[in-house]
């Protein structure tokens, strides 16, 4: 990724898992209640998937520019236990999430159709977090927490229904949800390990061999979230402390360069990260549930702080992503509601938009 130039957004396919927090001492706290939702753009119109009541799994859609969100289920009571993570394929909407049983599932409907369809990826006892999703050409990849704390790497040909598994890292190795990139011919993955390392790993695609990099130490075990940009990868992860930190590095270099984008008590759940034109930008919650929005211009290390809603607001690890000329975020609200907050690029006003109301949340 080039380091020149950048503002606001592109798609980051992020996965929201697990998200444990820290006080500004570096103790534990309770987790956010709630799941999180993931976020995409897709031709002309907003894509939220989020679990619904009873284990459901629940997709809302807006065309751009209006208020309107169109709900439809992709998966009825007890299919789904953890965040989902979606991506946009060709002329459809993919999602994953993990089923009952730790089985890892598979949806996808055609863009403009409600007809969701199923697969099952991996049986029970495979799936151990939240997956992350990204598409790249006539490929699905999905990355996945597998048993006894292994990361796991599956893919399927557009249109097939056979998914291939590789272990990315043996047992031992992965203790948070992981997040996937695709980054010109490789796929890359990042996750956690159980003393706090913050690990990278990349394997040329079609290969099955995955090479393993230690981004940095005393990061907590929510998941990272991870894009590609240009000729460079960047991941966002939460710090000890409560710290939000940013890590970068040049494609086939093992050299990860780390930026503090905020301090010690700020941060308290998985982030989200996106780019746009040359620029970072980050979504996480606060201390007492405040939504903050984070930017830099690439090679600046320079971060600018806005909130994008205040007290007691946010109650999971938000979503990131762009639209057009604008910045899109989604988290879940008080009382199990379900937000989505954007901005005009270049501006600092907010606008909040209720996409499903109190106990629409599972």
């Amino acid at each position: 990724m080039s380091r020149t130039g950048f503002r606001r957004w592109r798609l980051a396919v992020v996965s929201m898992a697990t998200a444990t927090a820290l006080t500004a001492a570096g103790a534990l706290t309770p987790a956010l209640a709630a799941t999180g939702p993931s976020m995409t753009v897709n031709s002309g119109s907003v894509n939220i998937a989020i679990p619904g009541p009873h284990n459901s799994l629940r997709f809302y859609w807006a065309v751009n520019g209006t208020p309107t969100w169109n709900p439809e289920t992709v998966a009825g009571p007890g299919t789904t236990y953890s965040a989902p993570s979606m991506t946009v394929n060709g002329n459809s909407v993919n999602i994953a999430a993990e089923g009952p049983h730790n089985s890892l599932r598979f949806y996808w409907a055609v863009n403009g159709t409600p007809t969701w369809h199923a697969e099952t990826i991996a049986g029970p006892g495979t799936a151990y977090s939240a997956p992350s999703i990204t598409a790249n050409g006539n490929i699905v990849n999905i990355a996945v927490q597998g048993p006894d704390h292994s990361l796991k790497f599956y893919w399927a040909f557009d249109g097939t229904t056979t998914w291939h598994v590789e272990t990315v890292a043996g047992p031992g190795t992965t203790f948070s949800a992981p997040s996937i990139t695709i980054n010109g011919n490789a796929a890359n993955i990042s996750a956690v390990e159980a003393d706090g390392t913050l690990m990278f790993y990349w394997a040329i695609y079609g290969t099955g061999t995955w090479h393993a990099e230690a981004v940095a130490s005393n990061v907590i075990d929510a998941a990272p979230s991870m894009v590609a940009t240009g000729n460079a990868v960047n991941i966002a992860a939460a710090g000890a402390g409560g710290r939000l930190m940013f890590y970068w590095a040049y494609n086939g270099t093992a050299a990860w360069y780390p930026e503090t984008v905020a301090d010690i008590g700020t941060t308290y759940a998985a982030p989200s990260i996106a780019v746009n034109n040359g620029g970072a930008n980050i979504a996480a919650v606060s201390p007492k549930g405040y939504l903050r929005f984070y930017w830099a211009i690439y090679g600046t290390g320079t971060w600018h702080a806005e909130t994008v809603a205040g007290e007691d607001t946010t109650f999971s690890a938000p979503s990131i992503t762009a639209n057009g000329n604008a910045a899109n975020i989604s988290a879940v609200g008080a009382r199990d509601q379900l937000n989505f907050y954007w901005a005009t690029n270049g501006t600092p006003t907010w606008h909040a938009e209720t996409v499903a109301g109190s106990g629409s949340v599972g």
